[in-house]
């Protein structure tokens, strides 16, 4: 089995090679399939992230997020850390460039996500790499693992183009499995143990 590193240099060089258009049409398509799920429907809250280098785009699940009154946050990363909060966003003209150039909200502690158990809460998770076990390789700093081990009642649904899904990902101790993966082709739903 390849090394999480070896996975990430591979996949992302599949990446680059789609498209705009391609990249466009797919997103799309997964977009309309994350909000016909029960877990974008029921949630109160969306965790979400800002597309960047070839990502799944999620303009289209922004914008109908707040056409349905739901909260919607986007995260803001700290590289020295390894730490991630989200901030609550009505506008992606309010996110500028942050960690790495990807657009973030400012931080403002009154819009600073908190956990509440009288509300349902979804986070949409960006990754490189994907396996069909659920596991999924990052960019190599565990942002979404560290926030979301503290966090395990979040429903997670991790975006993903077909040609990010790999057989099997090498795990680690600290690796968050994902509830769903959601691809233009397939959705993958994977049972918490």
């Amino acid at each position: 089995m390849e090394t999480k590193s070896e996975i990430r240099k591979i996949i992302l060089r599949a990446r680059e090679t789609l498209t705009a258009n391609e990249i466009e049409s797919k997103s799309k398509t997964i977009a309309q399939k994350v909000i016909l799920t029960p877990e974008y429907e029921e949630a109160d809250n969306i965790l979400l992230y800002a597309d960047y280098c070839h990502e799944v785009m999620t303009r289209q699940i922004f914008e109908d997020a707040l056409m349905r009154k739901k909260r919607v946050y986007f995260p803001k990363s700290d590289g020295l850390t390894g730490n991630m909060d989200f901030y609550q966003t009505v506008s992606v003209k309010l996110l500028t460039k942050g960690y790495k150039g990807i657009l973030e909200p400012v931080e403002d502690p009154d819009r600073l996500y908190k956990f509440n158990k009288h509300e349902d809460t979804l986070i949409i998770v960006p990754g490189v790499a994907f396996d069909t076990f659920g596991y999924r390789i990052g960019y190599g700093k565990g942002f979404y693992d560290k926030f979301l081990a503290k966090r395990r009642q979040i429903s997670t649904i991790a975006l993903a183009f077909a040609c990010q899904i790999v057989d099997e990902i090498p795990k680690d101790i600290h690796d968050i499995k994902m509830d769903k993966i959601i691809t233009e082709e397939i959705i993958y739903s994977f049972l918490r143990v």
